[in-house]
């Protein structure tokens, strides 16, 4: 017996183990060590390392105590997930209106068909309780009280209708969430590029660590500025974080400039985008190709914007259709 209840706690220590090892930072991306210490938002779900969440060591100690891991009193969330509380906020509390209504026009949907209900029953008690006196309803009258009644019959129905159609609570909070979420990626991708071309499959980390360092060089971005260099899935694909945004829209000014050289001619430099920023990207090039094939001219995509730019002095005009969650590519400026 005490063999067996060690053996269960080592499998479950290593299963502890292993999920800490699973984790990564919702800020950086980074692991986790055993001897770091994070905080989990309440919210998305995210772990994040105290410094990247700008937690110090007194809040991470009561969060220790009172938040997630303690009495539950202390949640902790992330700073994007805050701004989406008084959101979340909002809109519970619009459900909660629109339920409210929904309630009551439902009652008074029920309190109508009952009453119908009732003046019907009371109609054939009339007529069943006094037959010796017969009352005489003329075909014109019955007929007139059958298609009122089948009229309002058809008026509760389409009013039930039109509620069914309302969204249900489980639908918006699934599309609350899926806003969080890509929020959540939209921040951690805000001052990341994607290097297609640069680097082999076979390279070391080293190795392709030099490599983004000499091409950046070449846009005089110091080594200093590159916070992270990861491969992605497509090894041929390198993801490099930089300290500042305006880092990154200088280089995707500038990634033009790698075609005029023989060293980086098949080297490309795209924004880190998300699935959903991709897809407003390709609404909008659609766009301007059919437009641009209907005969108008001087379109251009411009801080995720369809724009026409009237002249080389005057501002450009917005003529999207839609917005956009910015999307970037070779070339675009930030």
């Amino acid at each position: 017996m005490a063999t067996q209840t060690r053996a269960k706690s080592r499998e479950s220590q290593n299963t502890t183990n292993k999920e800490e090892n699973e984790r990564t930072c919702g800020k950086c991306d980074g692991g986790f060590d055993k001897e770091d210490k994070a905080v989990l938002c309440d919210i998305c779900g995210f772990w994040y390392h105290l410094t990247c969440a700008n937690v110090d060591r007194d809040l991470y100690s009561a969060i220790q105590r009172f938040g997630h891991n303690g009495s539950g009193d202390l949640p902790w969330r992330c700073r994007v997930c805050k701004t989406f509380a008084a959101q979340m906020f909002s809109e519970m509390m619009n459900m909660k209106q629109n339920q409210m209504k929904i309630e009551k026009s439902m009652n008074e949907i029920k309190e109508k068909v009952n009453n119908n209900e009732r003046d019907i029953r009371e109609i054939r008690m009339e007529r069943q309780g006094n037959r010796e006196e017969i009352v005489t309803i003329t075909q014109g009258a019955a007929a007139e009280i059958q298609d009122k009644f089948i009229q309002e019959i058809r008026e509760i129905k389409d009013r039930i209708d039109s509620m069914e159609t309302q969204p249900a609570v489980g639908k918006i909070s699934e599309d609350i969430q899926k806003e969080i979420n890509e929020a959540v990626q939209r921040e951690k991708r805000k001052n990341r590029i994607v290097i297609n071309g640069l680097t082999a499959a076979e390279d070391t980390y080293e190795e392709v660590w030099g490599k983004v360092e000499q091409l950046l060089q070449k846009f005089t971005i110091p080594p200093s500025d590159i916070v992270q260099v990861a491969r992605l899935n497509d090894r041929r694909y390198v993801s490099v974080e930089l300290h500042r945004n305006e880092t990154k829209a200088k280089l995707l000014k500038r990634s033009k400039e790698l075609k005029e050289t023989t060293q980086y001619t098949n080297v490309y430099i795209r924004a880190d985008l998300t699935y959903a920023q991709r897809m407003e990207g390709k609404q909008l090039r659609e766009e301007m190709r059919k437009r641009l094939n209907s005969g108008e001219t001087n379109l251009k995509i411009i801080r995720g914007k369809l724009v026409k730019v009237l002249d080389s002095t005057g501002p450009p005009q917005d003529t999207s259709t839609q917005q956009s969650g910015q999307p970037r590519f070779r070339g675009e400026t930030a």
